[in-house]
């Protein structure tokens, strides 16, 4: 998995992606950009805590001789600089925001810009929509202002549904997520107007834009656990999503408990092909359904492609896969791409259940596999190329899918779930965490496993 700085690396996550098509799809999530999770096409489903008091702020640190100096009184000895009042701008918006208060979020917009006002509208619609319960304001101040004009770089960091938010990082993958801005403000008499808003400049490296709430109007429905989202194209298909969203989410609630990693909200966005090829930087593969992208410490989202989600069979286990990587990856420090079969092989375990990996396609995938090229030698299958053909990536995803199922098997799903987060949430190597979870090395594991599995094939 690469490690992107910001604002300039590669997106700090890895996608999760599936294969090709056997006999009868199996499920799949995905792999790298940042740690996303697809779930593939006609394989099946590829893809990827405190209650905090909702808060909003803005945290800057003007220039030195833009920092009002206060008296002994504590009264500032000169008026706020034009930067210093865009600042303040920010944070009345960001409070405004977590508070519902349409009104004061959109009370610094240039009313005349209409276009600018709609935008500013839909993303607090969305925004709501999503139970937004932490948002802040960070800026700098870039070059082009005068003095009746102040460009900053504004950064939104926002977290949802009363999830813990973490402190603000300047980096992209920590902190909170983030949405990054050109923001641009004009004197208008006494008041500073915002008159313009780009999204162009300055956040080419953040794998978290364009993110589904912003500017583009969503349709809603909600659940006990989850909240679905859509155009309006897809809002006769969200109840659907969410039926079969709120059944996944029962089991993933299970899986999460053995790790103490509940989630507070489930999110799934059904993309239409615009949304698809923009939300999130977009995918390219064609056999992609789905995926999971993660929001740093505090969840993830989960987006399927509508076009390729007609099957309610295959719906349903993609679902689950992708909800899977978010309660086995949220909040983790996995950046070991090594790993790659166990984070796509325990989605591919929970996201088939009750069904064994004997009675999915990944069952025929891997007699072909052993038919075509011979037997594994080791369980940690390698990860992925670019360029991997169709049976390698269905026979990762097929032998992680045994693999997490024998170890299931011999040693119970509570240990292979401590086995799992220690290796994908903890960053810890397979043999110390096999040493840990099942008091064995890795090797005598993998040994047992590759012999459970050929029984089984």
């Amino acid at each position: 998995m690469e490690d992107p700085s910001y604002p300039g690396g590669p997106p700090p996550f890895v996608p999760h992606y599936g294969p090709q098509p056997p006999a009868w799809p199996p499920a799949f999530a995905p792999q790298p950009p940042p740690k996303r999770s697809h779930t593939t096409g006609i394989l099946a489903a590829l893809a990827a805590v405190l209650l905090a008091a909702a808060a909003a702020a803005v945290i800057f640190w003007p220039d030195r001789d833009e920092t009002a100096k206060a008296d002994a009184a504590g009264k500032p000895t000169r008026p706020a600089t034009p930067f210093e009042s865009a600042l303040e701008a920010l944070h009345r918006q960001a409070e405004a925001l977590v508070k519902g208060d349409e009104k004061g979020w959109l009370a610094p917009v240039d009313p005349a810009n209409k276009a600018l006002v709609t935008r500013y509208r839909t993303m607090f619609t969305n925004l709501r929509s999503l139970e937004i319960s932490h948002a802040e304001f960070h800026a700098d101040k870039l070059e082009g202002g005068t003095a009746e004009k102040v460009v900053t770089q504004a950064a939104l960091g926002y977290c949802f549904s009363g999830v813990s938010c973490p402190a603000w990082r300047n980096n992209y993958d920590e902190g909170p997520a983030k949405a990054t801005y050109r923001v641009t403000f004009t004197l208008a008499g006494t008041t500073w107007r915002i008159t313009e808003m780009n999204d162009a400049a300055g956040v080419e490296h953040n794998y978290l834009q364009p993110a589904p709430w912003d500017n583009r109007e969503l349709t809603f429905v909600k659940g006990k656990r989850v909240i679905v989202a859509g155009p309006r194209s897809q809002a006769k298909r969200l109840k659907q999503v969410l039926a079969l969203s709120e059944k996944a989410a029962q089991v993933t609630d299970k899986y999460a408990g053995f790790v103490n990693n509940a989630q507070r909200r489930y999110r799934v966005y059904l993309a239409d092909e615009a949304g698809w090829k923009k939300w999130y930087g977009g995918i390219d593969q064609k056999w992609v359904i789905g995926y999971e992208m993660p929001l740093n410490a505090t969840g993830g989202d989960v987006i399927l492609r509508a076009k390729a989600s007609a099957d309610s069979r295959q719906l349903a286990v993609t679902v689950q896969h992708e909800l899977t990587h978010v309660v086995t990856l949220a909040g983790g420090h996995w950046e070991n791409t090594d790993d790659q079969w166990l984070v796509e092989g325990i989605a591919e375990y929970i996201g088939a259940l009750p069904r064994g990996p004997q009675n999915t396609g990944n069952h025929d995938v891997l007699s072909e596999s052993f038919r075509r090229r011979g037997e594994p030698k080791t369980i940690a299958v390698p990860p992925l190329s670019d360029d991997a053909d169709d049976l390698t990536v269905n026979t990762l995803y097929a032998m992680g899918h045994y693999a997490t199922a024998c170890m299931a098997d011999k040693f119970g799903e509570q240990k292979l779930m401590q086995f799992t987060d220690l290796v994908l949430r903890a960053a810890k190597k397979p043999d110390e965490a096999s040493r840990t979870a099942y008091g064995k090395p890795f090797a005598t594991v993998d040994k047992a496993c590759l012999s459970w599995i050929r029984d089984r094939v």
